[in-house]
């Protein structure tokens, strides 16, 4: 019979538990802390749109609220994009003024 093992640690659990007795993992996939609200939105504030996975693969949020975060996990990736394309076009604007300088 195929006995069933924590990922983490390796303890043996049976079908019904949802979480590790030795390490306290979440033994179903989309359950754990990453996939809550809170998980979520400190992924976002530490990889920005790149925590877009956590979001579609969580089974504790609603697809209402996949459908927000989707929309403004884009929106701080769209404003990221063009932020960074400013300060490009300004750090070469400077280049290009200090060149014609000298």
């Amino acid at each position: 019979m195929n006995e069933l093992r924590c990922p983490r640690c390796g303890l043996a659990h049976e079908e019904n538990d949802n979480f590790c007795r030795r390490c306290g993992r979440s033994l179903k996939p989309g359950r754990g802390f990453m996939n809550s609200h809170v998980g979520i939105i400190v992924m976002a504030l530490i990889v920005g749109p790149f925590a877009l996975p956590w979001v579609w693969t969580s089974k504790r949020i609603s697809v209402v609220s996949k459908w927000i975060y989707t929309i403004i996990l884009l929106a701080i990736g769209y404003y990221l994009v063009i932020a960074c394309w400013k300060i490009y076009q300004m750090i070469a604007q400077s280049t290009q003024m200090l060149m014609g300088a000298f």
